[in-house]
């Protein structure tokens, strides 16, 4: 009976750690890091593109937690790890907590991405989001931005 209980606490242990999302995931050339905060960005690899004309990038937020005060904004930027160019600017709103469970649930966001891509094209390319406080004189502690994904879209 004990070992019934000990093999089914290991099979839930297992199921649990199968379906989580990894937050780091190591690359060739840098980490892919999904969650962003105030101290660090979060970092994705864009795929190599056969075309960089009238692209978008399409960002899905999984979930988001406001900082303890003041507000944050995520600066999206594209290129190499060692120079990017900022595409665009988003803040949530309501600056309320939110955990996707669903695709459907996910907010996304669209950014051109056709001079980044076109300035970096041949290059491995990352796409990075930083959160950075709104007002510098409240540190915006706490805050955190969880992605789910990032794709490049071709203009309709």
């Amino acid at each position: 009976m004990r070992v019934a209980r000990g093999f089914a606490a290991t099979l839930i242990i297992g199921a649990a750690l199968a379906f989580a999302q990894p937050q780091i995931v190591r690359t060739e050339t840098q980490s892919t890091n999904l969650v962003a905060t105030v101290e660090r960005p979060a970092i994705v690899p864009i795929p190599a593109q056969a075309s960089s004309a009238g692209n978008f990038l399409d960002l899905f937020v999984r979930a988001y937690t406001p900082p303890q005060r003041g507000a944050v904004e995520a600066v999206v930027a594209l290129g190499p790890a060692e120079k990017q160019m900022e595409i665009g600017r988003f803040a949530v709103f309501p600056a309320e907590p939110f955990f996707a469970t669903t695709p459907a649930e996910q907010r996304a966001y669209r950014f051109d991405a056709t001079a980044a891509l076109s300035a970096f094209k041949g290059r491995p390319i990352f796409a990075q989001v930083r959160l950075v406080p709104i007002d510098s004189d409240i540190p915006a502690t706490g805050a955190q931005l969880t992605l789910a994904r990032i794709q490049i879209s071709p203009r309709p």
